[in-house]
């Protein structure tokens, strides 16, 4: 019997698992489309991308797209290679790592960061013996930049760190700046407040000694100190940082810098209980041309948001929004951070199907290796399963989330998860003596 359409979930188990077809994956999630003929059914509401549903025609064209973005990218690799090679064959090594670097920066842009850790490396190697340490400077703080959002947290601290020394070395302060924030990024990824903002103190130092240059670094740096602040329950600090870092945005055109900003300034008047300010905020970041992986994190903050204030059918239609832009950013972790949040919404309101939610986080953090995401949803996923009778399973996510927090060195996560475990113990149901 011949089908008109099929779900997504259908199609994607006829794929093989080759690194090749993960642009076509993409492609067939962004041309899905929800089941009108489900449009009326409660259970829509909490079903992910793999229940939406697609044509012969759908899959064709996005064969057709996903031909044309490997072909592209094929051109793309051999045409940065071409670029090395005659750099290099001129005997200009230097010439040629940057070249490399590029390359890599391409594949970030792209979102293959494995692709461009490999070009990381290959810049790396080029550029050690070198007398000009700029291009080796530069490839280790890529690799310290693509290593973070790998969550190598060690492997990144180590690259950074590095580069910074180097520049030091030889006096390049710009590069010891951007290098020095990276080292506080991965502390602040972390979860160690108080060993980031001294980074971001002792980098900001040198933003300031350098007498007024270097306005988007200051700027960033206020963007994180704010964040920093606000974790730390120093609500008045934060807010002096948000003050600072919003006068910079205001004169200077950084949207992705200046939609984190309002979304750290949404942040803090939630906790302040402000809401109206707080909706202000985060509807300002949403107005900005951000990419849409930006716009799906704000979206689902204003989705909780709304659901704070009892507005239920608006929380879920904003939480749909965050998908939308999920699925445009054809990025694997901010669907899977999407669907961790959307899983957080449904459990706040009392709606046990949010374990789809959860369920298909932790398929796409398992399938991809993303090792944080897994242990936050696990966290997040703990109490739900605890409320629906799951005390033993329950238990079992916490520890692996512990255990998770613990490789990645995640010190107040780490902490979250230990607290949770030894709450939960006194529940688990004592097992009967053996005969």
């Amino acid at each position: 019997m011949s089908l008109s359409e099929v779900t997504v979930e259908q199609l994607l188990q006829l794929l093989p698992g080759l690194d090749e077809l993960e642009v076509l994956r993409l492609r067939l999630i962004a041309a899905a489309v929800p089941d009108p003929e489900r449009q009326w059914d409660s259970s829509l509401a909490y079903s992910t991308v793999d229940k939406r549903i697609l044509t012969l025609e759908d899959v064709e064209r996005s064969l057709r797209q996903s031909q044309e973005e490997l072909e592209q990218y094929i051109a793309l690799l051999h045409a940065g290679l071409r670029d090395v090679s005659r750099s290099f064959f001129s005997g200009n090594a230097e010439e040629a790592a940057l070249h490399l670097v590029a390359l890599g920066e391409r594949h970030e842009a792209a979102g293959r960061a494995r692709g461009a850790r490999s070009c990381y490396d290959a810049a790396l190697r080029l550029s050690l013996p070198l007398g000009d340490k700029r291009p080796q400077i530069l490839a280790l703080r890529r690799l310290g930049r693509v290593s973070l959002a790998l969550a190598d947290f060690a492997e990144a601290t180590a690259y950074y760190e590095r580069s910074a020394q180097l520049a030091r070395d030889v006096e390049d302060v710009h590069a010891q700046i951007i290098a020095r924030t990276g080292v506080g990024n991965v502390l602040m990824y972390q979860g160690r407040w108080l060993d980031a903002e001294a980074a971001y103190v002792a980098t900001l130092e040198l933003v300031e000694a350098a007498e007024g240059r270097m306005v988007l670094e200051r700027g960033q740096l206020f963007n994180n100190l704010a964040n920093l602040n606000y974790r730390l329950g120093r609500m008045p600090e934060a807010e002096g940082w948000l003050t600072r870092a919003l006068e910079i945005w205001d004169a200077v055109s950084s949207p992705v810098d200046h939609a984190i900003c309002l979304a750290n300034l949404g942040h803090l008047r939630l906790q302040q209980a402000r809401l109206d300010e707080a909706r202000t905020a985060y509807e300002a970041a949403l107005a900005l041309p951000v990419p849409p992986s930006s716009k799906a994190l704000t979206a689902a903050d204003l989705a909780e948001l709304c659901l704070l204030e009892g507005h239920v059918s608006e929380a879920e239609k904003l939480a749909r929004v965050a998908e939308e832009h999920a699925i445009a950013a054809g990025s694997p972790y901010t669907l899977g951070y999407m669907y961790r949040n959307r899983g957080n919404l449904a459990k706040a309101h009392g709606a046990e199907d949010g374990f789809t939610f959860y369920e298909k986080a932790l398929q796409i953090a398992r399938e991809k290796g993303y090792a944080s995401l897994e242990a936050d949803t696990l966290l997040d996923y703990a109490e739900l399963r605890r409320r629906t009778g799951g005390v033993e399973e329950a238990h079992a996510y916490l520890e692996r989330a512990r255990d998770l927090f613990r490789d990645l060195g995640e010190v107040e996560s780490l902490a979250r998860a230990e607290k949770a475990v030894k709450e939960l113990s006194g529940e688990l149901p004592v097992a009967a003596a053996a005969d």
